[in-house]
């Protein structure tokens, strides 16, 4: 017998064989687009525009891609800065024939941004948002002045190159255009005393979906990077504020050198992947994260993800909120100490 509230056996059991077979034919197609992809990216011959190119990841990654037969154009604000790392990129070069270029802009407005994408020799066909820069610091601590900072030097900066290098791309109608985001580990998680940083990486990975999706109009691909602990100059400011809490649980030895966080991504890269990190933790917290974005290896991406299902509720739990716990006593004691 059935009814509004029930259904017959048969029903129910082709219900279930249709809900089993969805859930094939969706791990099927999901391998195989992982596996199968596009054509595989290639820097040589490509003009690739970096963002914070003076310093850290984005030095490392416009050296790389030099390496590579690419023309690079590096960015960032300061001048004297970018003269030193233009010659460390043009001694990496594959040859003297490539074009190795600076511009130097604040690109934390539009206009900014717009003047750096149009101050190039031509229009980049490839772009890296790697200007950003964390203020660690206790939450009730931090200021209007530090979270604006952190909306312009962590957001903004990758909004407006962004916005401009899109609209470069697409009004010009580059070829297999691509436009690839610097987020963090913190991109995917919250972690105490990273409150005035972590929202705007979260706030690039929407971005990143956001353009995957509309950016496909125009031939233009989009990828996310997810590096963790990355030792650098950034880094080291970063200590500087960085509450004694937060680098309990980060830990001070795992890490990843500029150089191997840019060859990681590279790679990533030319593999197609959209959602890219060189460590395993991060892979963790990326396929636990997954939604609707696409996976870089199907299969392997459920099990992994199946891992992350376990020991991330652990690492939360008895880790990480543990060691939360056991400092109140020492922050309540600091905090009483400040003026009100």
């Amino acid at each position: 017998m059935t009814g509004i509230h029930g259904l017959s056996s048969a029903s129910a059991s082709s219900v279930a064989l249709a809900a089993l077979g969805a859930v094939v034919i969706s791990i099927v197609l999901s391998s195989t687009m992982g596996f199968l992809g596009g054509k595989k990216w290639k820097a040589q011959g490509k003009h690739v525009f970096v963002t914070g190119g003076s310093q850290g990841l984005g030095l490392a990654v416009a050296e790389l891609l030099a390496s590579k037969g690419a023309n690079v154009t590096i960015c960032s604000r300061t001048e004297s800065k970018l003269r030193e790392a233009v010659g460390r990129v043009k001694a990496a070069a594959k040859s003297d024939q490539q074009t190795i270029e600076y511009v130097a802009a604040d690109v934390s407005t539009f206009e900014g941004a717009k003047k750096a994408i149009a101050s190039c020799s031509s229009v980049p066909d490839t772009v890296f948002c790697c200007a950003g820069g964390a203020k660690p610091g206790f939450f009730i601590d931090q200021t209007e002045s530090d979270f604006e900072h952190g909306m312009r030097t962590d957001y903004w900066t990758s909004l407006g190159t962004a916005h401009a290098a899109a609209n470069a791309m697409a009004r010009n109608k580059v070829v297999d255009g691509k436009i690839v985001l610097v987020s963090s580990t913190v991109g995917l998680i919250g972690l105490i005393g990273y409150s005035q940083y972590g929202p705007m990486k979260h706030a690039i990975r929407g971005l990143a979906e956001s353009l995957r999706s509309e950016l496909i109009l125009y031939g233009i691909s989009v990828h996310a990077y997810f590096p963790g602990t990355i030792f650098s100059p950034g880094l080291e400011e970063e200590n500087k504020t960085k509450p004694k809490i937060t680098v309990e649980i980060e830990g001070t030895e795992d890490g990843s050198t500029p150089a191997q966080c840019a060859k990681g991504l590279i790679k990533g890269i030319e593999r197609g992947h959209f959602f890219i990190t060189t460590d395993f933790g991060t892979e963790l917290f990326r396929v636990a994260a997954l939604g609707a974005a696409p996976a870089n290896r199907g299969l392997v991406d459920r099990a992994t993800a199946l891992i992350a299902w376990i020991a991330i509720p652990v690492w939360r739990t008895f880790i990480a909120d543990r060691m939360i716990k056991k400092h109140r006593k020492e922050h309540a004691q600091s905090l009483a100490q400040q003026p009100k």
